[in-house]
């Protein structure tokens, strides 16, 4: 298996859950079930290196109606090559059967779509169904994805998953632990932590992530700014 693919593949694991949330936002994989707010929008944006790749994202996402609508685009750089440079797009879509309260559960459903240019269009769909758990007053929220991953242009599908939790430690400061991967690519284990520059407006975060059982050689580091508000104030 090629360099690129390896990096094409593992770069859609780790998009794959993230982007365009608002509870259970970057530095998590695993999706939550919330929404934004109606009337508002964010801006999420990260830097993401790997053992062969680094990534620069921007995922902007508003509310509409019962839904919340992101597109975003990424530049992948490959270690390996000052020339080796491709584009990554993504649209994602989400909705809620139902809402995430305090001390209680919900459940939503995403779908989403990556390519990268010169696909043709022909990227990797995705179908993800997030439920959410809240305990002690929204302190610690438990976080389980399970979803379906279809490459289109190698003609297969298979499953996805994600386990994670968020710890409130400080009114302005969550830390995260987590686990995800498909059947495709590999699993990873991924500890993060988000702290609040702005209430309601401007959150800063970073995390570190390994693939199971490689010991610290196949590392993930990442750091991210998201931006979110009402649209026309």
């Amino acid at each position: 298996m090629n360099l690129f693919y390896l990096a094409r593949r593992n770069a859609f694991v780790m998009t794959l859950f993230a982007p365009v949330v608002a509870q259970a936002a970057r530095p998590m994989a695993a999706d939550d079930a919330s929404i934004l707010d109606a009337g508002h929008c964010q801006l999420e944006s990260w830097s993401q290196r790997t053992s062969t790749q680094t990534e620069f994202w921007a995922m902007p996402a508003c509310r509409v109606g019962s839904w919340e609508l992101g597109a975003g685009t990424g530049r992948l750089q490959e270690r390996e090559g000052a020339q080796a440079r491709t584009r990554s797009h993504m649209l994602q879509a989400k909705t809620l059967f139902r809402p995430l309260s305090t001390d209680s559960w919900g459940a939503g459903l995403v779908l989403a779509e990556q390519f990268h240019s010169g696909d043709h269009g022909q990227g990797d769909l995705s179908l993800n169904l997030p439920v959410s758990f809240s305990f002690q007053g929204d302190a610690v929220l438990l976080h389980a994805n399970a979803g379906w991953l279809r490459e289109r242009t190698a003609h297969r599908g298979g499953a996805t998953w994600a386990l994670g939790a968020e710890f409130t430690v400080t009114p302005k400061t969550a830390l995260t632990l987590e686990s995800f991967g498909s059947r495709f690519g590999h699993s990873y284990v991924q500890a993060g932590v988000r702290h609040t520059l702005i209430q309601d407006r401007l959150d800063i975060d970073a995390s570190y992530g390994e693939r199971l059982g490689w010991r610290g050689k196949e590392r993930i580091f990442a750091i991210g700014l998201t931006l979110a508000g009402p649209a026309l104030r």
